[in-house]
């Protein structure tokens, strides 16, 4: 842990690290304001580095997923470019270095991951593809450079599944295997990613059957962020897939709490989190609850965001309703 931090700081002040590091910690709790200011003022210490510009346009890209919202795209794309410009001008004055390529790399993956949540799979494949390439070489050149193991650990993961979404393709198992490996690898000793990579981690091993060793690691998330929403989100999933429906009603239900209050207007999450108490009520066999909800996802469809998001909530609600008899 100590290494890749001095690596990925080793250019900054002292004033700017602890800038960085304070806007990080502030990132996972969700305080925008602070994570966003600590950043501003870092770039005015170190101008000239990718780091903090790479930093505020990730907050930036976290900040729309949270409130479902692209209207943010302009600062997202100006803050990311700045890091990319600013890294490759490093690598112009001093050859190829792991530090530069990092931010290359990821940066080129924050705009891949973009269009995937826009649902522009096309899009999404070029900046993807050339990440993958900084990002070998940067751990080529130091393999302690753990954060760059996220998207190889995605690319290695979802190349081994493939076989399940793409016709006429197979599957392997160890190299999901070794995407899962590389990912967990994150968590354990990586600097900018380590909780996003906790989110993968847990999701890759849900979808891989093993949903009581992925509730681990959620709840050490949610354990560390008790009142940030994206880990709840995750959490919530767990509890609905092992069937502990007492304990996802009590999540989701002070998790709607939260977003009425915080995100008012961010109609995607309430009516999501309605969707979600549906399945819940369902498990507990309070069916007429169950219908109540959907009846509400369905007639308020027109105040949710379908274009954005891996998921249709929606569909799934109106699926659920006809499965329990309208």
């Amino acid at each position: 842990m100590m290494g890749i931090l001095l690596l990925l700081l080793s250019a900054l002040t002292p004033e700017a690290k602890e800038l960085l590091e304070k806007g990080i910690e502030a990132s996972h709790a969700e305080d925008y304001t602070t994570a966003s200011r600590a950043y501003v003022e870092a770039k005015k210490l170190c101008p000239s580095d990718p780091a903090p510009y790479f930093l505020d346009g990730a907050l930036t890209f976290i900040y729309m997923v949270d409130f479902v919202t692209d209207t943010l795209e302009s600062r997202f794309d100006a803050n990311l470019n700045k890091a990319e410009e600013l890294a490759e001008v490093g690598i112009e004055a001093n050859g190829e270095n792991a530090r530069d390529l990092f931010f290359i790399g990821s940066v080129r993956i924050f705009r891949a991951v973009r269009y995937g949540w826009k649902k522009q799979y096309t899009r999404a494949l070029s900046p993807g593809m050339s990440a993958l390439n900084y990002l070998a070489k940067a751990v080529k050149l130091d393999p302690y450079l753990y954060d760059a193991y996220l998207a190889l650990g995605a690319y290695h993961y979802f190349w081994g599944i493939k076989g399940r979404y793409i016709p006429g393709m197979f599957s392997n198992k160890e190299t999901a295997n070794q995407g899962i490996r590389e990912i967990k690898k994150v968590y354990d000793y990586g600097f900018y990613f380590t909780a996003s990579a906790g989110q993968a981690y847990s999701w890759m091993l849900k979808k891989e059957g093993r949903a009581r060793e992925a509730l681990a690691v959620s709840r050490e998330l949610v354990g560390s962020y008790p009142d940030a929403r994206t880990f709840r989100w995750g959490l919530g999933d767990l509890y609905i897939e092992l069937g502990m429906w007492s304990e996802a009603r009590k999540l989701y239900e002070g998790l709607l709490a939260d977003v009425l209050r915080d995100q008012p207007k961010c109609y995607t999450n309430h009516y999501q989190i309605k969707y979600k108490l549906a399945e819940t009520y369902h498990g507990l066999g309070y069916d007429d609850k169950a219908r109540s909800y959907c009846r509400e996802v369905i007639n308020n469809q027109h105040l949710v965001r379908r274009d954005i998001g891996d998921a249709d909530f929606v569909k799934d609600a109106d699926k659920l309703l006809r499965n329990l008899g309208e």
